[in-house]
């Protein structure tokens, strides 16, 4: 809040970080189902402050296809989260961070029926608030789990 304050205030130190951005090649991300965890470098930081605050959104997208006899159901659902964060800035103008992210996506079973999970598509949106830098990582996973659900007694 107080940085949306202090850039309709005072105006943006935007223009102070003109060439920060994050390296894709040093962005990781990991969902085991319950947890994205985002490890990213945001580098040429020049602020007047000693940290910077960054935004981590995470959505997973889950196909999975349940049987039951000769029925077929095709389910798709997704989840989003976020965490923002502010992080400290090295001497040299970088920022080194990790967001540990709750994110689970329900619906993905179906009682009496086996479940069985085919693809999961994790797309991460990081954003610094101060410099502006932006980056998009979607990470495609082909995971096959097995699951049944029987509520019968």
């Amino acid at each position: 809040m107080a940085a949306a304050a202090m850039l309709l205030i005072g105006g943006s130190s935007a223009a102070l970080a003109h060439g920060a951005h994050f390296v894709p090649e040093a962005t990781d991300v990991s969902w085991d189902g319950t947890v994205a965890t985002v490890a990213f470098r945001e580098v040429d930081v020049v602020l007047k402050a000693d940290v910077t605050t960054i935004s981590v959104k995470v959505t997973a997208d889950v196909d999975a296809i349940c049987k039951r006899g000769v029925s077929i159901l095709r389910i798709h659902r997704s989840a989003t989260a976020l965490d923002v964060k502010d992080y400290p800035i090295s001497d040299d103008g970088t920022v080194e961070g990790a967001a540990r992210v709750p994110l689970k996506v329900t619906g993905l079973e179906v009682p009496d029926f086996t479940c069985v999970i085919t693809h999961v598509s994790v797309t991460t949106v990081l954003e610094d608030f101060w410099t502006g830098a932006t980056l998009i990582d979607k990470t495609d996973q082909r995971q096959i789990r097995e699951s049944t659900t029987d509520i019968s007694p």
